[in-house]
């Protein structure tokens, strides 16, 4: 089956080989073609949050350095589940990566 649009229509861009016609084929194929947009940018926001723990948790790292051990002491408990669900996300994100890239 073939869909013939208007000339300026947002769908025109689906005419993959320009003959004025979309037909069902190209409409699969550019749908297709949104699908793996939207998952590479998933895969790019996962691994700017992975990036941004990971920063996070370097930076936390070096500020403590500079803490008087009294608040460091106080600090203990927070910091180990920061350090916990900062690993527990960068984990999970290379995890992913890895079992994404065998399928």
């Amino acid at each position: 089956m073939t869909k013939k649009f208007q000339k300026d229509t947002t769908y025109s861009q689906y005419d993959l080989d320009g003959d004025g016609v979309i037909t069902d084929d190209e409409l699969s194929h550019a749908k297709e073609i949104k699908q793996e947009e939207a998952e590479l940018r998933k895969l790019l926001a996962q691994r700017r949050m992975a990036t941004a723990t990971l920063l996070s948790m370097g930076a936390f790292t070096v500020a403590m350095f500079f803490v008087d051990l009294d608040r460091v002491n106080a600090l203990g408990d927070i910091s180990n589940l920061f350090y916990l669900a900062g690993a527990g996300i960068v984990g999970a994100y290379m995890g992913t990566s890895v079992w994404m890239s065998k399928k």
